[in-house]
């Protein structure tokens, strides 16, 4: 991904009384540029750092190596990373999703401990968490006495985020209700209870339609061993008369598809934050989603659309997770019934009264607006890397 710089002077002018600084990027990806390099800055200039790829180097092929690089080119003055503790002497921020450090998996403890060793330095002057539930999850995981100097730097910064198209302004109150998934790994984000609840909805005399974009994965961490048959399902949706089976798309595409209906459904196992309800709700389309980890954040429920209840830890994510055997299909089998039950009764609602998907669409598109506004943001992460540099 290239980046782009959002200023052309080259020397360490001065602008408003603080000096022209750069700012290191490394790894740029999906997510990153919407707390970053996309905002817009007058006194900041993003240049793209390589990294030495110790992972290969050691033969290690763990997310504690792909996670702890080794920067090359420190000629700037300040690192902003996405889940990554760079080791280099230049001061950095870091922006995160769901868990730092984000080594996943079996993390031996010595790699958490260094992980931890990085986010009490000095070096590290913020620590910037894309939700209120991050925040809490991680502020949850740090019970060690020097741990509160971790847990001072942790702050809130969601970012901005601008679309490409103009939001929704008409929405229909007749014809079917056109229903929207989006999920590059689909087990995990509810294709299975979202399609058994419309079909069941369909066999009662609803006009639905849904529009399916994504794709399956070959193995889910969320069903572990209890993965159904992707095979079969995925021919399922492809024979339904009343599922339009676009599989993967371009991202305009996805923005346009968005645009064009009236309801997103994100019924996700688990989630790390949510930015495709974040998109529809920028574009005017509510949303029904599970209630896990950031999500309530999001939407607000019977306001700017509808939350189903799934059993939760107290992190909110997914009870299930990390569990295997009987207890990890039991937790499945609960879900699965909640999740469809919820779908269920939500679909009905907004089928019934159609006036309501325009409120909670023109609501969604407020308080998303208000949360994802860029110039606000532009001016909150400025504050951020003067305080840092």
């Amino acid at each position: 991904m290239e980046i782009k710089q959002t200023s052309h002077v080259n020397d360490r002018a001065t602008s408003n009384g603080l000096s022209f600084v750069k700012i290191g990027i490394i790894n740029p990806g999906y997510g990153y540029e919407r707390v970053s390099y996309a905002l817009s800055h007058d006194d900041f200039d993003f240049k793209r750092l390589y990294t030495l790829p110790l992972y290969k180097l050691l033969k290690a092929q763990t997310n504690f190596y792909r996670e702890t690089p080794l920067v090359m080119d420190v000629a700037v003055d300040l690192l902003h990373t996405w889940n990554s503790l760079p080791l280099c002497r230049k001061p950095f921020i870091v922006s995160y999703e769901c868990e730092l450090p984000r080594y996943l998996g079996n993390v031996k403890p010595w790699q958490l401990n260094f992980g931890k060793k990085i986010l009490r330095s000095n070096r590290c002057r913020k620590i910037l968490a894309l939700s209120e539930a991050a925040k809490n999850r991680l502020t949850l995981s740090l019970t060690e006495p020097d741990d509160d100097k971790i847990i001072n730097k942790i702050d809130v910064f969601r970012g901005g985020v601008s679309l490409p198209i103009s939001p929704k302004e008409t929405y229909s109150i007749a014809g079917p209700l056109n229903l929207l998934f989006v999920g590059t790994d689909a087990m995990r984000k509810g294709i299975v209870p979202l399609f058994y609840a419309c079909e069941a909805l369909i066999r009662q005399g609803l006009d639905i339609k849904l529009t399916f974009i994504g794709g399956f994965n070959e193995a889910c961490y969320v069903y572990g061993e209890h993965l159904p048959d992707i095979a079969k399902l995925e021919s399922l949706l492809r024979s339904a008369n009343w599922v339009e089976y676009k599989g993967r798309v371009p991202i305009n595409t996805v923005f346009e598809e968005m645009k064009a209906s009236d309801v997103l459904v994100f019924p996700t196992f688990d989630e790390s934050l949510g930015w495709v309800p974040i998109e529809a709700g920028l574009l005017g389309v509510p949303t029904i989603a599970t209630d896990i980890f950031a999500l309530p954040e999001l939407i607000d429920n019977g306001k700017t659309g509808r939350l189903v209840s799934i059993d939760k830890r107290d992190d909110r994510r997914f009870v299930g997770l990390n569990t295997t055997g009987d207890i990890l299909k039991n937790h499945l089998d609960k879900a699965n019934a909640d999740i469809q039950e919820g779908l269920s009764n939500a679909i009905q609602g907004m089928y019934a009264n159609r006036h309501i998907v325009e409120k909670y669409g023109r609501a969604s598109r407020i308080k998303l607006g208000a949360m994802y506004d860029v110039d606000k943001a532009a001016l909150s992460i400025k504050k951020t890397y003067e305080y840092s540099i």
